[in-house]
């Protein structure tokens, strides 16, 4: 991985950290207001907490030189993957790969 994909992965995982962060202050404002609670609600804020602690582990591995290396052929994970999956270990193939021989759906 460049330096510049690095930066260009910092970049979006923090510009998307700060507007879940939003999203998620917004969303406990209204729902104090609002007293709505219902499980699509509580299935949202699960997914973006889920999704922010992604991003927040993977901007602390952006230092680490094996992040963004496939952990089993040891190519470079292509960005668009780590942009879609921040804590991918595994490149496309690898990941199909393991899927097959494991026989996940």
């Amino acid at each position: 991985m460049t330096p510049a994909d690095r930066r260009t992965l910092f970049r979006t995982f923090t510009e998307e950290i700060a507007s879940i962060e939003a999203a998620l202050a917004r969303w406990s404002a209204f729902r104090d207001d609002a007293a709505h609670g219902s499980a699509i609600h509580s299935s949202w804020q699960q997914d973006m907490e889920d999704r922010l602690a992604g991003l927040q582990a993977a901007t602390n591995r952006m230092d680490d030189p094996e992040y963004g290396v496939c952990q089993e052929c040891g190519e470079d994970i292509p960005l668009k993957r780590l942009l879609a999956m921040p804590g991918a270990t595994l490149c496309v193939a690898c990941k199909s790969e393991q899927e097959h021989v494991l026989d996940i759906p």
